[in-house]
């Protein structure tokens, strides 16, 4: 099995769990602007996932640190931030400087089965 071509960073977002439908919405039109922001910093893929008053997000990119440069003071991701966030109980801080804004989770254990291949 070859190894990643991207890095793989994973944070979580606290929902307000009155605004939780809300929130899934707002993302049935995530603003042009914040897509194209995101492929010029470099991800190649982006996964939203909801339950009860979670969202967990999952960002692959070329390289997170980048990825995280390339956004930085970008007023149309951080004016989508802003939105989202009356949605939300803690998450991501479009205010924050950019190594503390997106609140990454460590990983602490992996799993990749063997390639049965070889």
């Amino acid at each position: 099995m070859t190894e990643r071509e991207t890095e793989r960073a994973v944070y979580i977002q606290r929902l307000d769990p009155e605004q939780r439908e809300q929130y899934v919405a707002a993302h049935d039109d995530v603003p042009e602007a914040v897509t194209d922001a995101m492929e010029r910093g470099g991800v190649t893929e982006f996964e939203l996932y909801v339950r009860d008053d979670i969202a967990v997000c999952i960002l692959d990119a070329a390289d997170v640190e980048a990825y995280l440069d390339a956004i930085d003071g970008d007023e149309r991701m951080a004016e989508w931030e802003r939105y989202t966030d009356r949605f939300k109980r803690e998450g991501v801080d479009a205010d924050a400087a950019p190594d503390e804004g997106v609140p990454f989770m460590e990983r602490v254990w992996r799993f990749t089965p063997a390639d049965g291949d070889e």
